[in-house]
Formats: structure tokens, C-alpha cells, sequence
């Protein structure tokens, strides 16, 4: 590599997630934007761990300085962690969750500025998720009231089956219970 990097780091980041250098990466993000972009980057990843860490990362970042991590989000890193959310890996899956579920709840704001994307990747994950993609969906449902979701939510008041979300109290409750719970936000 030449004396000067004007490209991309992710490669670099990369390699600080192989060896277990989360917080390194964090810390150096907190003052780089190059860093947090590959960040970004690395959720393309074939490896579903360096994509888990990178999600962990932003997840830490946010935490630390959400100032940081907002300059730096764009539609398309927002609409790929939806994306993520039903991916097989559970490290990437829950991970994706933890990630949206704190940057939508702790900014708010998000929403307003990406409500479109969001309500796309909740479409999507509602219509083609399994159970837990779906008791996720409507977590952010309930987030922000969206009304327009109401008969999707309906559907699913009955449901018996049992999910598993990386949340406080999200441990085997049924999906029809977090459906009910969601509905009676939206009245």
C-alpha cells in the first residue's frame, strides 16, 4: 500500500475484524468516516462473521457517537440491513436486528428522513420473512405507528408460533401476542 490511502479501508477494517479488534475499529471510526463507510462496505461480505462484527461495530459506533455513524448512512446501507435481518446466519440475522432496532429507536429522526426505504424494508420483511423477520417487522410497526400496516398486522394476531428476538423479554412469545401488542399502538 503507498505512502498515502485516498481509496476505500476496507480492506484494512477487514483484517481488524479477523483479528477481533472490534473496539479498535470503533475507536478509529469515531475520527475517520472512511472507516465507518467500510464498515458499510463489509455488509456485502461473504463471510457472514466479518458481516455480524461490521453490523456489531456500527451497532458500538452509534452507541459511542451517533453523530458519526448518521453523517454517514445513506438509503442503500439502510435498506441492506433490512435485507439482512433474513439472512440465515444467526450472528448476521440477530445482529441486523440489534443494529436497526437501536437506530430506530434511538433516532428517531431516521425515520423521517429515510421513511420510504424504511417502510419498504418493512413490506418486505413482513411478506417474506419467517417468524422472527416478521415479529421484527412489527416491532418497527409499533416504533412508528405505522397505520398503513394495520391488515398485515391483523393477520398475524393468531399466530401461535413462538419467536426469538435479540431483545429484552423477546425470548419464545408468540407472534400473535406481538401482533396484538402492535395493533393496539396503531388504534
Amino acid at each position: 500500500m503507498g505512502l498515502f490511502s485516498f481509496g476505500s479501508k476496507k480492506d484494512k477494517v477487514r483484517k481488524m475484524l479477523e483479528d477481533n479488534q472490534i473496539e479498535v475499529v470503533v475507536d478509529q471510526a469515531m475520527r475517520d468516516n472512511k472507516i465507518v463507510n467500510a464498515l458499510f462496505e463489509l455488509l456485502n461480505e461473504k463471510n457472514p462473521g466479518i458481516v455480524g462484527d461490521s453490523l456489531l461495530a456500527l451497532t458500538d459506533l452509534m452507541g459511542k457517537n451517533k453523530d458519526v455513524l448518521m453523517r454517514n448512512l445513506k438509503k442503500e446501507n439502510v435498506l441492506k440491513c433490512f435485507s439482512l435481518i433474513k439472512a440465515r446466519n444467526p450472528y448476521v440475522k440477530e445482529n441486523a436486528m440489534m443494529f436497526l432496532g437501536f437506530l430506530m429507536r434511538e433516532n428517531p429522526e431516521i425515520f423521517m428522513n429515510f421513511r420510504k426505504e424504511v417502510i419498504q424494508g418493512i413490506k418486505e420483511t413482513i411478506e417474506t420473512g419467517d417468524k422472527n423477520d416478521k415479529a421484527f417487522a412489527l416491532l418497527m410497526i409499533r416504533e412508528f405507528k405505522l397505520s398503513e400496516f394495520k391488515s398485515q398486522v391483523e393477520e398475524l394476531v393468531n399466530a401461535e408460533d413462538k419467536v426469538i428476538l435479540p431483545f429484552e423479554g423477546m425470548k419464545w412469545v408468540p407472534l400473535g401476542d406481538i401482533a396484538k401488542e402492535t395493533l393496539e399502538k396503531l388504534r
